[in-house]
């Protein structure tokens, strides 16, 4: 039995004492700024635990480092969102989806997303549960299976489009920061009320359905309300759309997952139809770009000399 493939190596982390010192000075910077939170010790402790147990773990480390770096990034966004963050969005992404999505009903003119929270199921609130339950998991497993079980190397620049339509998804989330349609919902179309803590929106009904507080949870902890446009939710997706097509395997899933995340994005009231193309957009476009930085990167074969016939 052959082992895995080994992700691309990464180069900064190669020496023994890097990993764990990086871990130190992420902990001791939150400490600084009285931020450390379980999370984060979290975070830190598995890439510790992942460097030091052996060559397997390293290459599981190397090929989560995507994953980790864009948590990491994501928290971080909580010590600057308000210092740097442009006007905040309330009206356009409503009225754009009204426009162009708008359904006409007896109210008016609704938005899918008011349109659908009038017609909701428990069949719906469930399916669209998982799907947001499991967002980022099945990307990663996916990832997994192309790499670990199919052994196409590919699938390490598959983590890394993710990292980087990541961090290109946050810096919009300064620049052009919207309002998702669940405040629409709550506050109206006034201007934007900063310090609005998160919400699970329509996800609460699956949390309701079971007796638990998955979503509520899980939406307590989140760095920015008014992060709805892109939509990664809908781009991790579509990243797995462009790379299956690549690799030709796994398009019908692909497929049927990014489909699903998009309805239920809209379905639960925590994106408009926008951003979910804004979203996909980011995903093609930055998996293009990785992919064409690769090609640039690796080296040319060898021509080969053919030797001529008398």
């Amino acid at each position: 039995m052959t082992n895995p493939p080994e992700p691309t190596p990464i180069p900064l982390l190669a020496h023994k004492g890097i990993p764990a010192a990086l871990v130190v000075l992420y902990w001791g910077v939150l400490q600084l700024l009285g931020g450390l939170k379980g999370d984060q010790l979290l975070i830190g402790g598995v890439i510790i635990a992942l460097s030091y147990s052996g060559a397997l773990a390293r290459k599981i480390r190397n090929f989560l480092l995507p994953v980790l770096l864009t948590a990491i990034v994501y928290d971080s966004k909580r010590f600057i969102a308000n210092q740097i963050r442009a006007r905040i969005r309330v009206e356009e992404p409503y009225l754009f989806d009204q426009k162009f999505f708008g359904i006409t009903t007896e109210r008016g003119i609704l938005t899918p997303n008011e349109w659908w929270q009038l017609h909701t199921h428990p069949l719906l609130d469930v399916i669209c549960g998982v799907y947001y339950l499991a967002f980022i998991a099945a990307f990663v497993l996916l990832s997994a299976y192309f790499l670990f079980y199919r052994k196409l190397t590919q699938a390490t620049h598959m983590m890394w489009s993710f990292f980087w339509v990541n961090v290109i998804g946050y810096s919009t989330y300064f620049w052009y920061p919207a309002a998702p349609p669940w405040y629409v919902s709550i506050y109206g179309l006034g201007p934007a009320i900063l310090g609005t803590k998160p919400s699970a929106a329509g996800a609460l009904r699956f949390d309701q359905l079971f007796n638990v507080t998955i979503f509520e949870r899980m939406y307590s902890k989140g760095a920015d309300v008014f992060g709805a446009i892109p939509s990664l939710h809908c781009a991790y997706p579509a990243i797995a759309v462009y790379w299956t097509f690549r690799l030709k395997r796994g398009r019908t899933f692909a497929m049927i997952y990014w489909i699903g995340m998009c309805f239920s994005a809209v379905y639960l009231n925590h994106h408009y139809i926008i951003d979910a193309i804004w979203g996909s957009a980011y995903a093609f476009i930055g998996s293009y770009a990785v992919e064409r930085y690769v090609a640039r990167k690796q080296p040319s074969p060898e021509p080969v000399l053919h030797a001529s016939l008398s």
